[in-house]
């Protein structure tokens, strides 16, 4: 089994690894860190796996835009993170657009990421999780099913905190891999919920409209469209716009618009710690009151009490 990451352009080679089938180690867990040092980018590289599981964190530094080959030998589900900066995905011939993550943003995909060409400017950071086949199929039961499409989705603070715990372990030797599958499980449980709800066959141009809708809640909380005008909007009946969102995105319209309502409030009462009066106002609720009540009902805290807690 062999990884390698190539400058696309000249295929000069950036790194490589080679590992036994199906990721298997004699040790508890395998672990590589590597730098790599050019005139116009730095890379680093750290890389963990265990049978079935390959875990890596890549951070990128360069002068300009930048295209990278990325090959995987085998089969599996990938889990790629954007932590940091903006990531586009294209073919391995570079001549059709897959994929466009910014920070915070996240893709699960089954198979789509074997060969991918990817461009990258400036500041970079991504976590990269590669289930085998075989592992897959053995811990859940199922094979694979590749999906039409990929969508970029927000990572949510329940993932982050996953994230954060999976990548700095406090925890060595057999316990530490222990520790790791059980945050695997955690994401594989992810996948099986994400391809439940997207199982519905969707024309491509209506979800074209779902995905402008779903960027329609997004870009103003404070005035959120009602069902009607949402689907006016982008031009789709409401019918098809409500049973699509569902199938799409995994939520109805308002879950949604509830869902980012609640993790904008999360990120500026943690994050820039704004007040709870002024974090209702931002994530468009005009009762201070209300906001109290769906915060509490969907994180089980009270919003005043965050920053205390942190």
């Amino acid at each position: 089994m062999k990884i390698k990451l190539l400058e696309y352009h000249s295929q000069n080679m950036v790194y490589e690894n080679t590992y036994d089938s199906n990721f298997e180690t004699a040790d508890d867990l395998g672990e590589n860190e590597q730098e790599i040092q050019k005139e116009s980018y730095q890379i680093s590289i750290h890389e963990k796996w265990f049978n079935g599981i390959h875990i890596s964190t890549t951070n990128i530094l360069t002068q300009g835009a930048e295209d990278y080959y990325y090959e995987s030998s085998h089969p599996h589900i990938g889990f790629l993170f954007c932590l940091n900066g903006s990531i586009n995905c294209f073919n391995d011939q570079k001549t059709k657009h897959l994929l466009s993550l910014n920070q915070n943003q996240q893709n699960i995909s089954a198979g789509q990421f074997n060969r991918i060409v990817f461009n990258v400017t400036g500041k970079v950071s991504y976590t990269y999780i590669q289930l085998t086949e075989a592992y897959f199929n053995k811990v859940t039961n199922q094979c694979f099913i590749n999906q039409c499409e990929l969508v970029p989705d927000a990572i949510t603070p329940e993932i982050a905190l996953l994230l954060r715990t999976l990548l700095n372990p406090k925890y060595e030797g057999r316990v530490k891999r222990i520790f790791l599958e059980s945050k695997i499980f955690e994401l594989i449980i992810t996948y099986l919920q994400k391809k439940e709800t997207t199982g519905v066959s969707i024309k491509e141009e209506d979800i074209r409209k779902i995905l402008l809708a779903r960027q329609l809640i997004e870009r103003d909380l404070q005035h959120p469209y009602s069902l009607m005008d949402l689907s006016r909007k982008v031009g789709i009946n409401d019918y098809k716009l409500k049973k699509g969102f569902k199938a799409l995105i995994g939520n109805t319209v308002f879950g949604y618009l509830n869902k980012i309502r609640m993790e904008r409030a999360h990120h500026y009462l943690l994050q820039e710690k704004k007040s709870v009066n002024e974090v209702a106002f931002l994530v468009g609720y005009k009762n201070a009151q209300h906001f109290i009540t769906a915060f509490k009902k969907y994180y089980d805290v009270l919003p005043g009490s965050l920053n205390k807690n942190h």
